[in-house]
């Protein structure tokens, strides 16, 4: 037999029935694995940690999942107290899967392990390189190495404790669960605690609303080095008698040298136990701030304006522009001054004051509000060149902002911003928001990893990732966990943060305005002759499409209804309601809610004025109709006196545009 032929014989009756096994061997690994994964993760979900344990060990090695199912094997062992094990696996893990999403979390587990285990060394080695690279600064990490110390290095271990109080104090910790712990473990390790350590323990306590064992700590320093502590922490237990004593005895003391929101909350307290109105009670307050030259006045006087007639308010916030510049009052102060001005029709002099704010408060939250103003100003000057220039200003860098898109109406010659249409209808979602890459420091990698674990029922993976406090990145995390509302406030927080803002079309914006209940608002929007983005709007700055919302005032739901609206439409349109928690329904609240709405349209036949009264009420809409000037909504908002209301306006047609901008 000639040689090629044998070869080939060879081949094909070894070789390839060898590669057919593995094959299939393989494919069928392939197949079982997400079975037994999914199995690991119900028993594991259901407490089962051992049979958990078992399934996610039948996972084989060649198997994509194998990495996940020895992190899932080391979870399940340190549920049940295998520390040992559960360190063996972790190893293994960071071994097979280094640098990934889940890095940080497996090794600050390691440590726990090697802590728990009682092998300190080790435990000690661990926590200090997660220490040393910046890890979870002020995190649980301290913490543990705190306990870890404990066993090791007495000194070491209260250092760490401090560290770790001293981060929450300073608002750079991520995780202040342990402060509480903290404070009781350094308490212990300092038997005898100098003025440094009484001090950070007392602060701890308050911090920790343990009012009673502050209080033990702060009456052993002297009253200078915790006269504020002192204060609040009586006032805060119920011991107002003595909190008042210490206010009169200490204020002109130590107003200067403690923090300005310790400060503040003091004001507050001592104007809360004088016995006369309100008014009374601030103008008292400010007399005694200025009698003494107390530091805070600028607060004082501010807190006395947004209660006194208008042109007395004028003359304070006149006060603090002039006496107190740099403060954080003086931007919305300067503001007031302006209004005043452009109302009494001197717009020079308006002018001049919004050229002032736009030079010295260019990073202040109003400062979008007054360039909006100024430009206005300009048209009232006749000065149409300028008053573009400011209105594209606005529109180009605060694109997504109020004021950014009311200009953006005005350039485009457009008079309809407050205005809704039947004639819209929201797109039905066709797939989930896609996750934000380019708005992510995620490896694509890691991405599909944590997605393929969520996919077989890891619904609280999500958690055991380190997003390297990428907002963005988290609130599609919280998304997929079913948090819609706390997905919405990161992303929202996130492009309010951002210079430069993604395009409208990107998925952070998708984020921070998702579409929920799409097919039931578009219904109720043909139904009732309403313009569903409007709806959507509403139930979004309401909400955050919460079901269980619930408010202080006892508004409840998705649109928020308060009950006496609840009981008036449930009349209204004959429907048989057992129980106002039934409002928590949210096929109910929307459609209660949406024939309030269809209620307020047919009573107003203006849709700003059926948002204003949707959150001010009918009565006041109709006071402030008769006030105030119609014809110019701009003004008529601003001049609203219930502060609420004005935001919500703000709020419910700026999201209103945007929706539709997004999903055009």
């Amino acid at each position: 037999m000639k040689k090629p032929l044998k070869y080939l014989l060879v081949i094909l009756t070894v070789v390839v029935p060898c590669i057919l096994t593995i094959l299939i061997y393989n494919d069928k690994i392939t197949q079982n694995s997400p079975v037994y994964f999914k199995q690991g993760v119900n028993f594991f979900y259901e407490g089962d940690y051992q049979n958990a344990y078992y399934n996610f060990g039948k996972i084989k090695r060649i198997s994509p999942l194998y990495p996940m199912a020895i992190y899932k094997q080391a979870q399940s062992a340190q549920k049940v107290g295998d520390y040992k094990t559960a360190a063996i696996k972790y190893k293994l893990f960071l071994e097979k899967l280094p640098d990934s999403i889940f890095d940080t979390n497996a090794k600050t587990n390691l440590g726990k392990c090697y802590y728990y285990s009682k092998q300190y060394e080790s435990a000690k080695v661990q926590f200090e390189e997660l220490k040393e690279k910046n890890i979870n600064k002020g995190s649980d990490v301290v913490f543990y190495l705190g306990l870890t110390q404990k066993n090791l290095d007495k000194k070491e271990a209260a250092k760490n404790f401090r560290e770790y109080i001293q981060a929450v104090i300073n608002k750079e910790a991520e995780n202040t669960e342990y402060l509480q712990a903290a404070a009781d473990e350094l308490s212990n390790l300092c038997k005898e605690p100098d003025e440094n350590d009484r001090k950070l323990l007392g602060i701890a306590y308050y911090k920790s609303n343990k009012y009673k064992e502050a209080l033990e700590y702060f009456s052993k320093l002297p009253i200078e080095n915790c006269w504020d502590y002192l204060v609040l922490s009586n006032h805060y237990a119920g011991n107002k008698v003595i909190a008042k004593k210490l206010i009169e005895n200490g204020i002109t003391k130590y107003s200067k040298i403690i923090s300005e929101e310790n400060l503040y909350k003091i004001y507050d307290a001592y104007t809360s136990y004088m016995k006369g109105t309100k008014l009374k009670n601030r103008q008292n307050m400010l007399k005694l701030a200025r009698t003494h030259n107390l530091s805070g006045q600028d607060y004082v006087i501010y807190m006395l304006a947004d209660i006194m007639p208008k042109e007395k308010a004028i003359v304070l916030y006149e006060e603090i522009v002039q006496k107190y510049p740099d403060g954080k009052f003086a931007p919305e102060a300067l503001w007031m001054v302006f209004w005043d001005k452009y109302k009494k029709k001197e717009y020079k002099t308006a002018e001049e004051i919004a050229q002032k704010h736009i030079k010295s408060y260019n990073k202040a939250k109003s400062a979008p509000k007054i360039l909006y103003w100024l430009a206005k100003t300009e048209l009232k000057l006749n000065k149409t060149q300028e008053a573009h220039s400011y209105f594209n200003r606005l529109a180009s860098k605060y694109p997504d902002n109020y004021y950014g898109l009311r200009s953006q109406y005005i350039i485009d010659k457009r008079n309809d911003f407050f205005v809704t249409s039947t004639q819209n209808k929201i797109p039905i979602e066709k797939e989930q928001i896609a996750f934000p890459i380019a708005a992510s420091q995620i490896d694509i990698k890691d991405l599909k990893l944590i997605n393929t674990v969520f996919d077989l029922g890891d619904k609280q993976i999500w958690l055991e990732a380190d997003f390297k406090n990428n907002s963005i990145a988290e609130s599609w995390f919280e998304l997929k966990k079913g948090n819609k509302s706390k997905s919405i406030v990161l992303a929202r927080d996130a492009i309010d943060e951002m210079e430069i803002k993604p395009p409208f079309s990107s998925p952070s914006y998708q984020l921070a305005y998702p579409r929920y209940y799409v097919e039931e608002i578009n219904l109720a929007g043909k139904k009732l002759g309403l313009d569903p983005y409007i709806i959507l709007a509403l139930i979004r700055e309401e909400s955050y499409f919460n079901e269980s919302a619930k408010s202080k005032t006892n508004a409840s739901g998705l649109m928020q209804i308060m009950p006496e609206t609840a009981n008036y439409m449930i009349s209204k349109l004959s429907v048989n309601v057992n129980d106002l928690t039934d409002l928590e329904n949210p096929r109910m609240n929307m459609y209660l809610g949406c024939n309030y709405l269809k209620y307020l349209k047919d009573r107003f036949n203006d849709d700003l004025m059926v948002i204003a009264a949707y959150n001010g009420g009918e009565g006041s809409v109709n006071k402030w109709s008769r006030i105030y000037n119609t014809s110019d909504y701009d003004e008529f908002i601003e001049d609203i006196p219930f502060e609420e209301t004005r935001h919500y306006i703000k709020k419910v047609f700026r999201s209103y545009h945007l929706y539709k901008i997004i999903y055009k």
